[in-house]
């Protein structure tokens, strides 16, 4: 009995020695950089509307854990031409072909709209409980919003962009409800106009009229 131990402790031995170690072999884990972006003059870009001419996007920089890596865009959709909001984007990959996306809304506007000022508390019309307030973010009419919804108890913050001659544009966003898409709109000095137009579900492609009104 004690020949059979001794012969299956030396069988388990050789067996042992002959593999590799379990260190050496692991599938060993390890961490995949993305890439991130800075782009030149940021995420929104607003221009007035020429007679003629092109677009050229001011461009930034991609880096992978601090090191830069080439970037790519397409600004070619891009028409200064005709007034309304643009979507430029961008690419880049690390060096094992993971991929990442970002983008920039371009608005082409109707005049210039670094005069205008549409802050203030607005009230909604629909439910006139519910008040969002409206602050000015930047001279090229750019203009971010506590709710863009109106619905009472549920905060939807967004973002949107004076096109002036009365026109404005809703930037997509995220909230309570889920995504929305843009969507075009209209202002006087006293009301604000748009539709919400979900993009996920359970809501998707449901469109709400919203119209808010200035509080005196």
């Amino acid at each position: 009995m004690k020949y059979q131990i001794n012969i299956l402790l030396s069988a388990l031995f050789l067996v042992l020695m002959s593999c590799e170690k379990w260190y050496e072999t692991a599938d060993v884990s390890h961490v995949s950089y993305l890439p991130e972006f800075t782009l030149t003059g940021g995420d929104f870009i607003s221009l007035i509307k020429q007679d003629s001419g092109e677009y050229s996007d001011p461009g930034g920089v991609a880096t992978v854990n601090g090191s830069q890596v080439n970037l790519y865009y397409d600004d070619s959709e891009v028409d200064i031409t005709k007034p309304g909001l643009y979507v430029v984007y961008f690419y880049a990959e690390n060096t094992e072909g993971f991929s990442r996306t970002t983008y920039r809304f371009v608005a082409v506007t109707y005049e210039d709209v670094s005069g205008n000022d549409l802050s203030g508390t607005y009230t909604g019309t629909l439910w006139e409980e519910v008040e969002s307030r409206v602050t000015k973010i930047s001279q090229a009419g750019l203009y971010k919003m506590t709710d863009v919804l109106g619905f009472p108890g549920y905060t939807m913050p967004g973002r949107f962009a004076d096109l002036g001659d009365g026109q404005l544009v809703l930037l997509p966003g995220e909230g309570y409800f889920g995504e929305y898409d843009y969507s075009e709109g209209t202002y006087t000095q006293r009301t604000l106009s748009w539709y919400v137009r979900f993009m996920s579900d359970p809501y998707k492609g449901l469109e709400i009229p919203v119209t808010w009104r200035k509080k005196e």
